[in-house]
């Protein structure tokens, strides 16, 4: 007798907005609308014969049909990113996979990597620069790194970068500032901002900033605005504007004289990113050293840091 299984796009909608209890969270992640994964739970409704969710005026909550859903569909879900990651890791011939945001890849791992590799010549390791979310379609990395959302079935992960957010310019803006620069000396620009595009996701910028500096709500004008990090700090190195970036993204920049601190004013990163791997997760020795190798790393820029700032 053939089995009759649910809706999967269905299934994995329900698992997303069951998790956050928001539908529009839900669609965040999943780069949909929160129209989208409501007419994704009604067709899961529909094939369960019953109501997941209670919907009330600012939220929903689980009903007992929904939250014993949840807890075997979050079990399910588990099983199957463990059985592709054990698969792929039967293939990968000390090969490591790591999946990591575009501006972290490119101003804070790539510098580093080669260190990695002169002690362990003989692991191949791919970086591949992407969306936070991937599809069922692709491997599964090793190894990732992103901002957190919260707890996600399947996965475990660990505080990697926080730090500050700065204001930084090439020496010759410092021209012109006073002697001594307050953030309040910046608003008259030009300023660089970065503007996400991933849905369900802010920027914390530099309204927060001004405001954390004292100068209540401001809304500076804005220059120019790139979608990533990086390229907010090539176009600040070329003299565009004043950019605000978390200290880690321009370590290098700071230590060769490209940018400065132009007023010495920080804010706490509240969009720290996060080492991430699969759980239970493979038994793999090179996976487990490229691991330990990137934590050790930041738990160093976190020591230097905090020994610069006494």
């Amino acid at each position: 007798m053939a089995q009759i299984l649910p809706p999967l796009p269905a299934l994995r909608a329900f698992e997303v907005a069951a998790r956050h209890l928001s539908f529009a969270r839900a669609g965040g992640e999943l780069r949909v609308t929160p129209g989208a994964i409501s007419h994704q739970v009604k067709l899961l409704e529909e094939w369960v014969g019953g109501p997941l969710f209670k919907r009330e005026a600012n939220r929903v909550a689980l009903t007992e049909t929904g939250r014993i859903l949840s807890n075997r569909v979050n079990a399910i879900f588990g099983h199957i990113i463990s059985a592709g990651a054990a698969a792929r890791s039967a293939e990968s011939k000390n090969g490591v996979h790591i999946r990591c945001q575009h501006s972290v890849a490119a101003k804070w791992l790539a510098p580093r990597i080669s260190r990695f590799l002169d002690s362990n010549r003989d692991i191949t390791v791919t970086v591949q620069a992407g969306p936070q979310r991937w599809t069922a379609a692709e491997n599964v990395p090793d190894l990732s790194i992103f901002n957190s959302r919260g707890l996600v079935p399947g996965y475990r992960e660990a505080l990697l970068l926080s730090g500050n957010l700065i204001a930084v310019a090439p020496p010759p803006f410092l021209s012109k500032l006073p002697p001594v620069a307050t953030p309040a000396d910046l608003l008259s620009g030009p300023l660089v901002e970065v503007s996400f595009n991933e849905p369900g996701w802010h920027d914390q910028g530099w309204e927060s900033w001004f405001a954390a500096a004292g100068l209540g709500h401001v809304a500076p004008p804005k220059s120019l605005s790139f979608s990533l990090m990086h390229l907010a700090i090539e176009a600040c190195v070329a003299g565009a504007g004043f950019a605000l970036i978390p200290d880690f993204l321009v370590e290098r920049e700071l230590a060769c004289g490209d940018l400065v601190d132009v007023c010495g004013f920080s804010l706490p990163n509240t969009q720290p990113y996060y080492l991430i791997e699969p759980d239970p997760k493979p038994d793999r020795y090179e996976v487990e050293l490229l691991k330990n190798w990137i934590l050790e790393e930041a738990k160093a820029f976190r020591d230097q840091s905090r020994s610069t700032g006494e």
